[in-house]
C-alpha cells in the first residue's frame, strides 16, 4: 500500500498565499511610493511646514529695544527710528480720539477687533505695535471714494471692503435701495422664493455659462458648497488646492495654514509649476475637483505669476504676467479635461471685478463649476454656485438615500435678490463694459507713473497691479516693509487688517484720487526712508546678512524656549557685555586686538584637553595682547570700568604682574637638570593653577558681596566674552577692508 503524505502539500499552498498576500501589500506600498516620488516637485512644503512650526513656535514679543534693533542696525539709527516710532504713533492716536475711544470700548469683547488690531504685523513686533498704536477702523459714512471716521475724518479707502467694491460705495447704496424696492412688499419672507429669483438664476447662467445655480449666505459656504458636491457627483475624496490660495476659513480647504490638524482629504500643490499637472494626471482617480482662486497668489512680493521676472516701471509687464498666467490656467483646464477632473473657480473675491464675466472672461479659460460673492447681491451676504447638471445633483438617481445636504436659511433671502437684480442688470447694461475697461486704463495709468516716480526717487516700493487689484512689492530686504501702511494711514489712506498685501481701486476713483495715491505712497516712502527703517548697503554693511541673522535667532528663540529664569539669566549677561564694550571697548584698534585674544583664547580652550601647557602659553601671551588695549589705547576707560562687576584697572595690573613673576620664581627654583622644555611646562601648569585662584577667588568675593546670581553673570560673561568679542568687533576689520577694497 501506498502513502501518500498531504502535510507538505498543504504547507505549500499555506506558503503560497502568504506569499502572495505580502507581494500585494508590496506592490500597493511601491505603487504608492512611486507615484508619491514620481510627482514630489509638485507637492507645496509650505502647508506642511506651516503645520509642524504651529506646533512649534510659541509666542515671543520683541521688546521696544528689540524691536528697533531687529535688522542690527547700530545706535545711530536705532535713535532715528525711536523718534519717528514716537512720532506716528502720537500722530495717529491723536487724530481719531473718538474712534479710539470706542476701539478701547469694545476691544475686549470684539474678537475679530483683537485679530485685526496690528495690521499684518510679524507676531514678535505685535506687542509694541498694539502697545503705541491704536489701529482700529472705525467708519460712520462714505462720500465716494472716502470713509469718514467718528471725528470727522476722511480717508482715501483701498480695502475695497475685502473685494465687494467693485463700482463704488454710492452704486451700492443704491442697488440696495432700489433692490429694497422691488422685494419690499415681501419682506424678510423665507422659504418661498422672489418672483426675481428666476431672472437672477437667467442672468447668472449667461454670465457663467453653466446651467444650473445654487443660492447660499455666503463665499465661504458658497465654496463649501461646490466641494461637497463636487464629491458626491465624482465619489472622489481628494480637492486639488495651491498653496498661499484663500477659499474661506473651513478645515476643507485649509490644507495648512489656517488648520492645526491634518487634513487628508486636500492636496497641496504648487501653483505655476508643471509637477502639479503630473500629479493631477497620476491621482486623477482620487481627485473630486481642482480648486483655483485666479488672483490666490497676488501677494506682497509675489503677484501672479509667481516666477515673474523682477517688476520694473513698464506697466507691460502686467500685461505680461496676466497673459502668463492665462495660460497656466488653459495647461491645468487642459489637464484637468484630459483627466476627467472638475476645474473650479473660486471668484468669491475676483469674480465681477476683473471682467464682467469675471476671471473667465479675463483669462479666456471655462471652469467647470464657479463660486461668486461679494459684489454679486450689491454689497449684502451671498454666495453662488454655478456649475453643470451632472456636478450640481444633491441626489444620487439610483440611491435614493445617498444625498449631499447642502441647505442655508438665508440662501435666497429676498433684499440680496432684489440687489442682486438691480446689480446685474447694471452689468448687462451697455454701460457696463466701457466702464470696466475706463477703470483698468485709470489703474495702469496710474501705476506706471506711481514706479516711475518711485524708481526716480530711489525707494524700494513699486506698485504691481491685476486690473483694479494692487498691492505694494519691496524691491529690497527688510524686517519693517509692514510699517509703511502705518505711514500710509497716517497720510489718510484706509486698508483693511491685511495692509499693503492687497489692495483695491473702484470704479468711482478718479484722477483727482489717483494722484493723491500716488502722491502720498511716495511720500510715505520716502519718509521711512528718511526715518532709517531702510537702511542701504552703504550705512549697513552686510545688510543681508544681518537681516537673516536676526530673523534666525528670532525663529529660533520662538521654538527653542528657556525657562524664564534662565531667560533672565542670560538678559543679564548680554546687558553687562554690552556695557563692558561700551565702557573700554570704543576704539578701533583696541576692537582689533581684541579680535585677536579672542580668536586665540577660543583656541586655546580646545587645546587645554590636549596640551595644557601650550593652552596657558598662548593665553597668557593673548592676554598681555589684550589689555594693551586697554592700558595704552583706551585710558579713558579706567574709570568706567570701576562702575563695572569685574576686575578694574588696578587689579588687572595686579594679576598682570603675578603672571610676569611666576616665570622669574620658576627660572630661580629650577635644578640643573631642568631642561628648557620642562621649565616651559612647569611655568604652563603653574599659571594655569593661578588663573584657576584668580577666577575662582573673584567668584567668592562676589558671592560673599553680591550673592551667587550675580557672581555666576560673572563668570559666564568672563569665559564666554571670547565668543561674542568675535561677533562685536568682526566689523573693525572687515569694515576698513571693504572700504580700502571700494
Amino acid at each position: 500500500m501506498i502513502e501518500v503524505d498531504f502535510s507538505a502539500a498543504t504547507l505549500t499552498w499555506q506558503n503560497a498565499w502568504l506569499w502572495l498576500l505580502a507581494a500585494l501589500m508590496c506592490w500597493f506600498v511601491a505603487r504608492r511610493v512611486f507615484v508619491v516620488l514620481l510627482t514630489a516637485k509638485g507637492y507645496a512644503p509650505t502647508p506642511v511646514a506651516s503645520r509642524l512650526l504651529s506646533h512649534l513656535v510659541r509666542s515671543r514679543n520683541l521688546s521696544e529695544d528689540q524691536f528697533l534693533r531687529a535688522d542690527g542696525a547700530e545706535e545711530q539709527f536705532v535713535g532715528a527710528r525711536r523718534n519717528a516710532l514716537g512720532r506716528l504713533a502720537a500722530s495717529l492716536n491723536g487724530k481719531s480720539p473718538a474712534s479710539s475711544a470706542w476701539a478701547d470700548g469694545v476691544r475686549e469683547s470684539l474678537s475679530d477687533l483683537r485679530f485685526a488690531d496690528a495690521n499684518r504685523v510679524p507676531f514678535p513686533f505685535a506687542k509694541v505695535m498694539r502697545e503705541r498704536f491704536n489701529a482700529a477702523s472705525v467708519a460712520q459714512a462714505t462720500e465716494g471714494p472716502y470713509l469718514r471716521d467718528l471725528d470727522g475724518n476722511r480717508s482715501l479707502d483701498v480695502s475695497g471692503s475685502y473685494g465687494v467694491n467693485v463700482t463704488g460705495y454710492d452704486s451700492y447704496k443704491g442697488f440696495i435701495e432700489r433692490g429694497w424696492q422691488k422685494v419690499k412688499d415681501l419682506g424678510i419672507v423665507l422659504g418661498p422664493l422672489h418672483p426675481l429669483v428666476a431672472d437672477n438664476m437667467e442672468r447668472l447662467k449667461r454670465i457663467s455659462g453653466q446651467e444650473e445655480v445654487s443660492f447660499h449666505v455666503s463665499g465661504t459656504e458658497a465654496v463649501m458648497a461646490a466641494v461637497r458636491l463636487a464629491r458626491f457627483n465624482t465619489r472622489r475624496k481628494k480637492i486639488v488646492c495651491f498653496s498661499g490660495a484663500y477659499h474661506g476659513w473651513w478645515d476643507g480647504v485649509q490644507p495648512g495654514i489656517g488648520s492645526e490638524r491634518r487634513i487628508d482629504d486636500v492636496l497641496a500643490l504648487k501653483e505655476m509649476n508643471p509637477g502639479s499637472l503630473d500629479v493631477i494626471r497620476l491621482r486623477a482617480k482620487e481627485i473630486a475637483g481642482v480648486l483655483v482662486n485666479p488672483v490666490q497668489s497676488f501677494h506682497p512680493n509675489s503677484p501672479p505669476p509667481n516666477d515673474a521676472v523682477l517688476l520694473s516701471s513698464d506697466v507691460r509687464k502686467t500685461e505680461t504676467q496676466s497673459a502668463s498666467y492665462g495660460e497656466w490656467l488653459r495647461k491645468l483646464k487642459a489637464v484637468c479635461d484630459e483627466c476627467n477632473v472638475p476645474l473650479m473657480f473660486d471668484e468669491v473675491y475676483s469674480g465681477f471685478r476683473l471682467a464682467p464675466g469675471g476671471a473667465q472672461q479675463y483669462f479666456g479659460v471655462k471652469a467647470d463649476m464657479v463660486v461668486y460673492g461679494k459684489t454679486l447681491a450689491g454689497g449684502l451676504p451671498i454666495g453662488v454656485v454655478c456649475g453643470p447638471k451632472s456636478l450640481m445633483r444633491r441626489f444620487d438617481p439610483d440611491r435614493p438615500m445617498r444625498i449631499a445636504y447642502v441647505v442655508g436659511t438665508f440662501s435666497a433671502y429676498p433684499l440680496a435678490v432684489g440687489a442682486m437684480n438691480e446689480f446685474l442688470t447694471w452689468l448687462e447694461s451697455p454701460e457696463a463694459a466701457p466702464a470696466y475697461a475706463a477703470v483698468e486704463a485709470r489703474a495702469a495709468g496710474w501705476v506706471a507713473r506711481a514706479n516711475a516716480e518711485l524708481e526716480q526717487s530711489g525707494l524700494p516700493v513699486r506698485v504691481v497691479n491685476l486690473g483694479t487689484i494692487w498691492t505694494l512689492e519691496f524691491t529690497e530686504p527688510s524686517r519693517f516693509n509692514w510699517l509703511l501702511q502705518y505711514y500710509l494711514r497716517d497720510a489718510g489712506i484706509n486698508f483693511s487688517w491685511v495692509g499693503t498685501g492687497r489692495c483695491l481701486i473702484s470704479m468711482d476713483y478718479t484722477e483727482v484720487e489717483l494722484d493723491r495715491l500716488r502722491e502720498e505712497i511716495v511720500a510715505a516712502a520716502k519718509c521711512m526712508q528718511d526715518d532709517k527703517w531702510w537702511l542701504t548697503e552703504e550705512e549697513q554693511p552686510n545688510r543681508n546678512k544681518l537681516i537673516r541673522t536676526q530673523l534666525t535667532k528670532d525663529m529660533v528663540a520662538s521654538v527653542i524656549r528657556l525657562p524664564k529664569p534662565l531667560q533672565a539669566f542670560y538678559s543679564e549677561v548680554m546687558r553687562r557685555k554690552h556695557d563692558d564694550h561700551e565702557a573700554s571697548h570704543s576704539h578701533p584698534t583696541n576692537q582689533f586686538l581684541h579680535l585677536i585674544s579672542s580668536s586665540v583664547f577660543i583656541v586655546c580652550y580646545f587645546l587645554l584637553f590636549t596640551n595644557l601647557s601650550l593652552a596657558v602659553w598662548m593665553g597668557v601671551i593673548s592676554l598681555f595682547l589684550r589689555q594693551a588695549g586697554h592700558a595704552l589705547i583706551e585710558p579713558p576707560c579706567h574709570d568706567a570700568e570701576q562702575l563695572l562687576l569685574g576686575f578694574d584697572t588696578r587689579s588687572k595690573t595686579w594679576i598682570v604682574a603675578g603672571f610676569c613673576l611666576i616665570p622669574l620664581i620658576a627660572w630661580l627654583t629650577a635644578g640643573a637638570t631642568t631642561t628648557s622644555g620642562a621649565l616651559l611646562t612647569q611655568i604652563g601648569e603653574t599659571w594655569f593653577a593661578y588663573t584657576a585662584l584668580v577666577i575662582f577667588g573673584r567668584v567668592i568675593v562676589l558671592i560673599r558681596k553680591f550673592g551667587v546670581k550675580l557672581s555666576m553673570i560673572w563668570f559666564v560673561k568672563l569665559i564666554t566674552d571670547p565668543i561674542t568679542d568675535i561677533k562685536a568687533y568682526y566689523a573693525s576689520v572687515v569694515d576698513p577692508l571693504a572700504r580700502a577694497k571700494s
